[in-house]
């Protein structure tokens, strides 16, 4: 196999992972916002659903959630992609840690601002606009990059379903005869890059909302 032909393989595996990430990440991102604002303001047995859930997701380890989204899916009849089974899987438990991200926010906002809008009349919709997710997004933003960076790393798990991403493709190389320490260290290079960014837009953030 020629150079060309060996990085053109790497380059479809890394967008595949890519792919992975950004689109677990963004419904995760909303249902974790869902989840966080009926934790708020739902009923105390809608309250207990969620923490039940959030305690589930986040106990099972992703890889057991991957074979159950690909395998279960297969025995109820359901002959579903590898990746449309390792997005599911990921959702699942990543929406429970955005979920938990996004109710601290929530608490770290000060009563008291709350209770001033419903003084001065502020409608629901503007107040959740224009003071609650402004301020919200401000505190989450470090640790929501900082669990991002994680979910990326994890996308590796996804191989395990032969989702051609990353690490599939470098078993792929290595089970045709190459070289394992080379694939490896190429396989570990484009994670380390590619986190370096995602580390680098967390102090960002973190140190640029930290000083206002």
């Amino acid at each position: 196999m020629t150079a060309s032909s060996t990085a053109l393989f790497l380059l479809s595996g890394t967008l595949q992972a890519l792919f992975l990430l950004v689109s677990s990440a963004a419904v995760s991102t909303l249902l974790g916002l869902v989840l966080a604002g009926a934790d708020v303001t739902g009923p105390r047995w809608l309250r207990w659903v969620i923490a039940t859930y959030s305690w589930l997701a986040q106990t099972t380890p992703p890889l057991i959630l991957l074979f159950l989204a690909f395998y279960g899916s297969s025995a109820l009849g359901w002959n579903i992609s590898p990746m449309l089974a390792a997005f599911a899987a990921f959702v699942f438990f990543s929406a429970a840690y955005y979920y938990e991200i996004f109710r601290a926010s929530l608490a770290g906002i000060p009563p008291g601002q709350f209770e001033a809008a419903r003084a001065l009349g502020v409608p629901p919709a503007h107040l959740v606009a224009r003071v609650v997710l402004p301020q919200m997004l401000r505190i989450a933003a470090g640790p929501f990059v900082g669990r991002t960076t994680v979910l990326f790393k994890e996308t590796s798990l996804a191989s395990a379903i032969s989702v051609s991403e990353i690490m599939s493709v470098t078993n792929g190389f290595i089970y045709a005869g190459g070289n394992p320490l080379l694939f490896i260290a190429i396989a570990g290079a484009i994670y380390a890059a590619i986190n370096i960014l995602l580390i680098r837009l967390e102090r960002h953030l973190s140190h640029r909302y930290a000083t206002q």
